[in-house]
């Protein structure tokens, strides 16, 4: 896989686990002990194999001006946040 396909991987985990780690934060913790809990939480959950397969779909099938789109749905539909609604 080519290495901007890595780093697009790569960086929605990391908005998924920041956008987490924010609500996570709200009255609690520290920002270290925060992100490592975020951290593992997106990977005991199955979140992060779940947006690594739509990811790889998307990353394969389409051009890049019609693949922003669809990688904004799916930090949208994987974001961790959901739980503190």
């Amino acid at each position: 896989m080519p290495s901007m396909y890595q780093c697009i991987i790569h960086g929605v985990g990391c908005i998924i686990v920041y956008e987490y780690s924010y609500f996570c934060l709200q009255g609690r913790g520290n920002l270290q002990d925060v992100i490592a809990l975020a951290i593992k939480q997106y990977e005991d959950s199955g979140t992060q194999a779940s947006v690594f397969q739509d990811l790889q779909e998307v990353l394969q099938a389409l051009d890049h001006v019609t693949m922003q789109p669809l990688i904004l749905d799916i930090i949208l539909r994987n974001r961790m946040s959901k739980q503190f609604k």
